[in-house]
Formats: C-alpha cells, structure tokens, sequence
C-alpha cells in the first residue's frame, strides 16, 4: 500500500511540474525536478517509518 502511495505522490508531482514548468518554458525540467524532489520526500518517508517499527 505505502508503494502505491508513493507513486500516486510522484506522478502528482510531475504532472505539476510539468505544468509550473511550462510557465518557465521547461515543462519536461519541471516535472522532473518536482518527481525527484517527491521522491527523495518518499524515500526519507519510508526510511524514518521503518526506524520506528
């Protein structure tokens, strides 16, 4: 379930970057950027959870 969350996340960050980014004439940088940063975001996130169990 956790890894399904963390997709939806990602893909929803890319969808606006490339949107945000499209305003900066670089949609494809954009939704690169913003699915990275989410998936470092996701990472960190499992990480952390996983130290608490």
């Amino acid at each position: 379930m956790r890894t399904a969350i963390s997709v939806v996340i990602l893909l929803a960050a890319a969808w606006l970057g490339f949107f945000l980014g499209a305003g900066m004439n670089e949609p494809m940088g954009g939704a690169t950027l913003f699915a990275v940063i989410a998936g470092f975001a996701c990472v960190i996130q499992a990480v952390e959870s996983g130290k608490k169990r």
